[in-house]
């Protein structure tokens, strides 16, 4: 069964590079949209497909059709989602991550073509509600619990993973119109908690923008847009803002007051009303904007980039020279 999951493979997949370990298991390197993905595939005895992502921060994500016994054995209620069932630790970041490309993707390997008799015959969509779909501990997974005789199916389900797993990919192509306008170098791909999305250079000051969601191991996480620079020079002055709507849960580690408080200066203040952000964190080395969620707003990203950067430079007219 292998070997004749390699053929699928090969035959779905331009340019996949698929080799059998045994007997229904498989590992395949497969291009998309310019960039390669690694998938583990085994039909039994739990039929299983796996492709690797980069970092997520701990997101996690669970899709389980809507057939009141398909997916684990028990019912669930008539009440949910006429399609699937959502779970998730972070809605925020749940609702980015299922875009059209994925949805799309989820709701056509669900159906399995069976042919009737004849060539006239019109051939009939089955409904396969047995698969579960999960993004978690960086990876993209669907599995059944049980084993998946069909290669075609085990390719169709493999469609579906890379689909989820390239969500990275889009975002980031997205991201980047956004970030051409700020004169900035945006990343190819959007990780979680992982590199910067996008550098910009001003004057002498490197700031970068990353998406994240945890601001440290115990933090059970929540999607943040967060903009960062490093001080040079500084007489070690720190400063806290945190917006009035922003869950205590969601507030970042106060900056250590010890060596003063750093004064905002009226260019400051106007870039502060101009970014709206979240929470603002000025420490003794760094400076750290953060936004609630996935920040798309050129204006208000813009303005949180110079805010970023005036604080940072010695050289740039602000209160630490």
């Amino acid at each position: 069964m292998g070997h004749a999951l390699c053929s699928v493979i090969d035959r779905r997949f331009a340019g996949a590079r698929a080799h059998a370990l045994g007997d229904g298991r498989v590992h395949a390197e497969i291009p998309l949209d310019g960039s390669s993905y690694r998938a583990r595939l085994e039909m039994g005895p739990c039929a299983r497909v796996v492709v690797a992502l980069p970092c997520i921060d701990g997101f996690e994500l669970t899709l389980k059709w809507n057939d009141r016994w398909a997916n684990d054995g028990s019912p669930r209620a008539a009440t949910f989602d006429d399609s699937f069932l959502v779970e998730t630790n972070d809605i925020a970041l749940a609702g980015v991550w299922l875009d059209h490309e994925a949805r799309s993707a989820l709701l056509a390997s669900r159906y399995v073509a069976c042919n009737g008799n004849g060539a006239n015959a019109t051939a009939l969509l089955l409904r396969d509600g047995a698969w579960v779909h999960e993004v978690s501990n960086d990876e993209v997974s669907a599995r059944r619990r049980d084993p998946e005789r069909s290669c075609d199916r085990m390719a169709d389900m493999l469609v579906a993973s890379l689909l989820l797993a390239a969500r990275p990919q889009r975002w980031a192509t997205t991201f980047s119109q956004l970030a051409r306008t700020l004169g900035g170098e945006p990343s190819h791909r959007i990780e979680v908690g992982g590199r910067p999305a996008l550098r910009v250079r001003r004057n002498s000051v490197d700031v970068v923008v990353r998406i994240a969601r945890r601001l440290g191991p115990a933090d059970s996480g929540r999607l943040r847009t967060i903009v960062s620079s490093h001080r040079h020079g500084s007489g070690g002055e720190t400063l806290s803002l945190i917006s009035d709507n922003l869950p205590r849960s969601a507030w970042p580690p106060p900056a250590d007051p010890s060596c003063g408080t750093l004064p905002i200066d009226p260019r400051a203040a106007r870039l502060l009303d101009l970014a709206r952000p979240s929470a603002t964190t000025v420490r003794p080395h760094d400076v750290e904007i953060a936004f609630d969620g996935a920040l798309n707003d050129r204006d208000r990203l813009g303005a949180a980039i110079e805010l970023a950067a005036w604080w940072a430079d010695p050289t740039s007219g602000g209160p630490y020279r």
